[in-house]
């Protein structure tokens, strides 16, 4: 129930579904478009349980959750659709502002799968410098273009997640992408002859990885799809529209667009490696002790254009690998070192914890939960970035594949060069012991034991009553109807159990009582769902239908609210199952688990259908 307590209070607490224009998420924040910031109470925030902290940069507000932040985004998702938004005008931003939004917006969807590519590319650089992989044969090939696929085909990426920013036609932009990808054309540029298409030369160039072309190709069919939509006869507007856009695009990227992106591309990765060549130790040292303050801001995703664009040139990453690996290194190093000297049992659980984590690469929960919090040990990371991140530079250090960068991921250092890897390595163990001796000689103001959660109390009487865990414990049902298992429920954040264990019944009567005695701990706002806490330590989610928050409340009447004592058999919600049902919506409602890994097992009944008051759940 967790997550979903801290997908409601999140949303509440940034002003509800309607000061939303737009909300995603990366690896450990969501990221919020909201139409007025004002009107999100930072503090309250600050004090949800699951949330580390908040940033507001580039346009986005960012609420930092750390590694659980995709069950909360699958949490929060189902309480409202946030995706396109339009019932208030959102608020102006800046032109900085804008254009750090826009790229992160770009960015962030696509990082899991430049991730995933990255940590492929790695893995095979292991074999290999094990001699467990023949450079000639075709696993390495296999492997090679599985590690490739996410940069070689980055253009169509781009074009998916651009289109889904600017708000234009996600399968046009795509095939604005292939144009640029495909095979006959690329033939045609690798021929050397000159080419030319309506009478107009087309550049030579290279579109394969690259970034910044594709982006301004969606960005101009964003206009040009608005023109078409407005000036095509209704009549034929199915097959006019995307007619006039590939019409007007096809030579528009071809000619213009795409060279442009290419020139401004060459020139990027022609400044970086100017950089590198008369000042790598500067850049490196800059980026490891500033690093902290980009992901503060969310900056550093701006800086993703100019890596990529340099890494489809040179194939390494000299400008953020290497300094954000010995930052990464840094934020573990101080946690570490606060869970030794804490006194605080809790906090050091908590620093101990966070600290692992950013020596494996995501850094967020040691930065907002530890060292931000704590203020003197983020001066110990900052010189310890800038100690190690001098070293890296001065020796030229480059990463072979992009990604997360932590001790999980150093096999990406290794290169042509044989010391690469040996020069990454020691960055590291300097920004290590930099960064831990200085926390200990700085020393901190320890966190008294109260303020460890730094949760408000619970508004429930539950908080009187001792949880006690039994061996077992029976779950009833809380409907009449056909029993379904969540596997064919037809929503993944449950049938994949993301959610929790647990099973599902299509309801026969619109009536659904209390499974358990305990307390009401969630009544969430459109009154689709409802949390229990149970006596026995068990936390429930029973989620009436499918996509039914589209109902914003209608045909639901609720009889409790939070922090209301029940008892197996009360009644919590009326609900009109045979409007509902002729509004098109999947009545199925899933009885989850929430808090499953805290037992041993959650065994479900075998029956097809039940009747309320009967065992449905035994927890073990």
């Amino acid at each position: 129930m967790k997550h979903e307590k801290t997908a409601a209070d999140i949303l509440d607490l940034v002003g509800g579904e309607k000061n939303i224009d737009s909300v995603t998420h990366c690896a450990t924040r969501l990221r919020f478009n909201l139409k007025n910031e004002s009107i999100a109470d930072n503090e309250a925030l600050k004090k949800v349980q699951g949330v580390m902290g908040v940033a507001s940069s580039g346009g986005q507000f960012q609420v930092i959750i750390g590694n659980d932040v995709n069950n909360v985004y699958k949490a929060l998702m189902q309480l409202g659709n946030f995706t396109h938004n339009d019932s208030a005008p959102a608020a102006k931003k800046g032109k900085f502002s804008t254009v750090l939004d826009t790229i992160a917006g770009i960015f962030t969807p696509i990082l899991p799968a430049m991730i995933g590519c990255a940590m492929i590319k790695a893995v095979l650089l292991i074999l290999k410098s094990l001699n467990l992989v023949e450079s000639d044969g075709q696993f390495n090939t296999i492997m090679t273009f599985i590690g490739d696929a996410a940069y070689y085909f980055l253009p169509m990426l781009l074009a998916w997640s651009a289109a889904l920013k600017f708000k234009t036609n996600v399968g046009l932009s795509l095939t604005i992408a292939g144009i640029l990808l495909h095979p006959s054309f690329s033939a045609l540029m690798s021929a050397g002859k000159p080419i030319s298409f309506f009478g107009l030369p087309v550049t030579q160039a290279t579109y394969s990885s690259s970034v910044i072309p594709i982006i301004l190709a969606v960005w101009i069919m964003s206009y040009v799809e608005r023109f078409a939509e407005k000036y095509s006869p209704s009549v034929v507007k199915s097959i006019l529209k995307p007619l006039i856009i590939l019409i007007v695009m096809a030579p528009l990227t071809l000619i213009i667009l795409g060279p442009l992106g290419a020139i401004v591309g060459d020139y990027l990765a022609s400044a970086v490696t100017f950089v590198n060549t008369h000042a790598g130790w500067l850049l490196s040292g800059i980026i490891g002790g500033a690093f902290p303050f980009l992901i503060l801001t969310g900056m550093h995703y701006s800086l993703a254009p100019i890596v990529l664009t340099a890494y489809a040139t040179t194939k390494t990453d000299s400008i953020i690998g290497p300094g954000m690996i010995v930052h990464n290194i840094a934020q573990g190093a101080a946690a570490l070192a606060i869970a030794l000297k804490t006194k605080n049992k809790s906090f050091r659980q908590i620093a101990s914890s966070t600290s692992i984590t950013a020596l494996l690469g995501i850094t967020e929960p040691a930065l907002f939960g530890v060292n931000l919090r704590l203020k003197k040990p983020l001066i110990a990371v900052v010189i310890g970035g800038i100690a190690g991140g001098i070293y890296v530079g001065l020796f030229g250090v480059v990463r072979s594949a992009l990604g997360i960068a932590g001790l999980a991921t150093l096999p990406a250092f290794i290169t042509e060069n044989p010391y690469n890897l040996m020069h990454a390595a020691i960055g590291c163990l300097i920004s290590f012991v930099v960064t831990f001796v200085l926390t200990l000689i700085l020393g901190f103001e320890d966190v008294p034991e109260d303020e460890v959660s730094r949760q408000p109390q619970a508004k429930s009487s539950f908080t009187n009553h001792a949880v006690t865990t039994i061996s077992e414990h029976v779950i009833k049902a809380p409907l009449n109807g056909r029993i379904l298992q969540l596997s064919t429920i037809k929503d993944e954040a449950f049938a994949t159990g993301a959610m929790g264990k647990g099973i599902a019944i299509h309801p026969s009567v619109g009536k659904l009582v209390s499974p358990v005695n305990g307390v009401i701990s969630a009544v969430f706002p459109t009154f689709h769902a409802i949390g229990i806490s149970s006596h026995s330590g068990a936390e429930l989610l029973i989620h009436i239908g499918m996509n039914t928050v589209k109902l914003k409340g209608e045909h639901f009447k609720v009889h409790v609210q939070e922090g209301d004592e029940v008892k197996t058999g009360d009644l919590l919600i009326e609900f009109d199952a045979d409007a509902i049902a002729a509004k098109g919506y999947d009545l199925t409602t899933p009885i989850i688990v929430t808090n499953s890994e805290d037992f041993t097992d959650v065994l479900c009944t075998d029956k097809q259908s039940i009747t309320i008051g009967e065992s449905l759940v035994k927890i073990i």
